[in-house]
């Protein structure tokens, strides 16, 4: 299953990163560190920016492990999506693309699907919040993760 995500506003505080076209532009970028299971450090050259993934809230212990591994086993430099950035922090909100080639699938997606965490109360304001949403139902309905004692 694939879950794409391609834009994310979290609240009046962000300015939409999408450019003329008004959809979010994929930039390749190396994944410097975890800093947990939703916020990744990445890097172009000498440019550091660290990345809230859109959409999450109730986070595992098990969703840093898991994106860690994710990561390890994904190319060097992978698909990032920044979809907007948070006037007040030096945040950007978006997604990363984890896997090999044709397996790439973003890491929200699959951290909602194995029941690693659970949608935030503003998951729709991202522009695949439908996509997102369908994770965490069908993690709801294996009864896996975070909804295994429902």
């Amino acid at each position: 299953m694939i879950f794409s995500l391609v834009g994310c506003n979290r609240s009046s505080k962000t300015i939409t990163a999408f450019r003329d076209s008004g959809i979010p532009e994929t930039e390749y970028w190396q994944i410097e560190s975890i800093q947990s299971g939703d916020r990744v450090l990445v890097k172009k050259g000498f440019r550091k920016r660290t990345l809230q993934l859109c959409g999450l809230g109730d986070l595992t212990l098990d969703a840093k492990p898991y994106l860690q591994q994710q990561v390890k086993q994904s190319p060097d430099v992978v698909p990032v999506v920044f979809a907007g950035k948070d006037k007040d922090k030096d945040t950007w909100y978006g997604d990363i693309w984890v896997g090999m080639g044709d397996d790439e699938e973003s890491a929200t997606g699959l951290l909602l699907f194995n029941g690693l965490a659970r949608l935030s109360n503003d998951y729709y304001t991202c522009a695949n919040g439908d996509s997102l949403k369908l994770a965490e139902n069908l993690a709801r309905e294996q009864k896996v993760g975070v909804w295994a004692d429902r």
